[in-house]
């Protein structure tokens, strides 16, 4: 099983103003993605997602070009010889970087579509796992900055359609973070999981006086809290449950979206 053809598909549209999600870097003015296809010679099809990076043009170029031609004629169930050519050629010597990191995720996702369809078995089984309910929290890009009343209305659909947590966007300012955090506490009682993403929004002084707060609503966790500093170490996250996925609805599906 050979992989024969590498195809990258990328996507980009705009959205409607209104439909719009302020958080952490910036507001959400459009939807991109890149689409990965690879094909074995005998005829298997794999699809996987590469991240857009923000220039889904340029990663997908880079996949039917440079990338392509590396992987070209390798065994496609061997994922792991795969990660080592794109490795060698790329990512450990002078070639792209975090575009060739990006793009390989891509195809090594379709490598193990490609693995699961000619085996017939599910991803997990693959993996060494087994069936089972995971804890799922509506996020994605969503829940942003918003009237707190808004903010509510908001989270109240995702309540209604069975989720127990959900994922906030923070990282404005920390005393408008705190109101909207607050609101939907008030609204949902401690039956709700919070968990809070700042999207590197805030400086490591923002994130300390966040924390006091966010611990006293409950929050479940605060991910990406800010950015590194000069020293190149990372603050950590306000203190709390630590948990960046905890209890919610019981379920397979993931979240709302990837991000």
């Amino acid at each position: 099983m050979k992989i024969a053809e590498v195809r990258a598909y990328p996507t980009s549209f705009p959205l409607a103003p209104d439909a719009g999600v302020m958080l952490g870097i910036g507001r959400a003015v459009k939807r991109d993605t890149v689409a990965v296809k690879v094909t074995t010679d005998d005829g298997l099809v794999g699809w996987g997602e590469a991240h857009h990076g923000r220039a889904p043009g340029a990663v997908a170029h880079l996949i039917n070009t440079t990338l392509r031609q590396l992987v070209l004629g390798l065994d496609a169930a061997d994922t792991t010889g795969v990660w080592a050519r794109v490795y060698k050629m790329q990512l450990g010597s002078h070639g792209m970087g975090a575009g060739a990191a990006i793009g390989l995720s891509g195809i090594d996702m379709a490598l193990w579509d490609l693995r699961g369809k000619a085996t017939g078995w599910p991803l997990y089984r693959l993996l060494g796992g087994a069936a089972r309910a995971i804890p799922a929290y509506a996020g994605g890009v969503s829940l942003g900055y918003q009237e707190p009343a808004k903010l509510v209305e908001e989270a109240r659909a995702l309540v209604a359609a069975g989720y127990t947590a959900v994922k906030l966007r923070i990282g404005d300012t920390v005393e408008r973070d705190l109101e909207r955090v607050a609101a939907v506490r008030k609204a949902f009682g401690d039956g709700l999981v919070i968990l809070t993403d700042a999207n590197t929004g805030y400086t490591v002084a923002d994130a300390r006086r966040a924390s006091p707060g966010l611990n006293a609503t409950a929050s479940a966790g605060s991910r990406s809290p800010s950015r590194r500093t000069t020293t190149g170490a990372t603050p950590s996250p306000p203190r709390s449950g630590g948990c960046r996925s905890p209890p919610a609805r019981t379920t397979t599906r993931a979240s709302s979206s990837r991000a």
